[in-house]
């Protein structure tokens, strides 16, 4: 909303005349966005923003609505979801910019300034819970004072500012940072074995240290029990219920083979989920 806001308010101040808008006003807005943004965000690495001005066809009758111009950064190989430069200016079914039925159109005359971010998402722990790790915003705010629709100026034509051009793909770094990893900073593994993740497991009915490679849990744990679409649809493992070697008859006070009062044999330091006891340590 901050990009639509600055892109709306951008230009010279002239009093005298509508005022104009420059090609380094607009390079201007983009490098403030990244900075705002932040390198933790990293904006133009993982995403693309589009500047569309939305206006009226000059003469139509009917205020017919489309793209006077467009401007874009960013790395991600996208387009805007809703067109590119020039798109409604003999399309009477281009309404405006903005979800069907949720349109924003402009008035004869003047201009508004839609805003579309597309931004892949990098997830901090995991992705086992996302859909959709692409976001995508939009916000729009029509063009503050009398602004020169007639085109984008250069300030020094002899010296021409860059143009933020939306067939490149590009951001302000020199150098690309190192590809983010698919799921997050953590290799998670669920799984009702006490002894997942240590390397070794003595388990006597699971497969014991998480399943194949890239699995995040085991079949047969309580994870994919609960939850059987994030683990896909092979949840046939040949071991127990929860691949514990606890047996009745052990040295637990209960009878269940455990030795703390759950009902599984954990060693002692381990914290785990089991599907009778939830999450609990030994």
């Amino acid at each position: 909303m901050q990009i639509a806001d600055n892109a709306s308010r951008i230009g010279d101040t002239s009093t005298l005349s509508n005022q104009k808008i420059y090609e380094n006003d607009i390079n201007d807005l983009l490098r403030g966005a990244d900075i705002q943004a932040g390198e933790a965000i990293d904006l133009y690495e993982y995403g693309r923003v589009f500047i569309s001005s939305l206006q009226v066809v000059p003469g139509s009758a009917d205020d017919q609505q489309y793209i006077a111009w467009q401007r874009c950064k960013g790395k991600k190989d996208t387009i805007s979801s809703y067109g590119d430069q020039g798109t409604g200016t003999s399309d009477p079914t281009f309404v405006g910019m903005g979800p069907t039925g949720e349109e924003v159109a402009a008035q004869a005359g003047d201009s508004v300034m839609f805003i579309e971010i597309q931004y892949d998402y990098g997830p901090i722990v995991t992705d086992a819970f996302l859909a959709q790790r692409t976001i995508r915003s939009r916000a729009s705010f029509q063009v503050r004072g009398s602004r020169d629709l007639s085109e984008i100026y250069q300030r020094d034509p002899a010296d021409p500012d860059e143009i933020a051009r939306c067939d490149i793909y590009d951001s302000y770094k020199e150098t690309a940072p190192p590809p983010r990893p698919d799921t997050g900073g953590w290799d998670w593994a669920f799984s009702d074995s006490p002894n997942v993740g240590s390397g070794s497991s003595s388990s006597s009915g699971g497969t014991g240290g998480g399943g194949e490679e890239g699995e995040i849990a085991e079949s047969n744990s309580w994870f994919c029990r609960t939850f059987p679409r994030l683990c896909g649809s092979n949840n046939n493992s040949s071991g127990g219920s929860n691949g514990s070697s606890g047996t009745n008859g052990s040295s637990g006070n209960n009878g269940n083979g455990s030795s703390g009062g759950f009902n599984d044999n954990g060693e002692p330091g381990i914290c785990h989920t089991t599907a009778k006891d939830g999450y609990h340590c030994h």
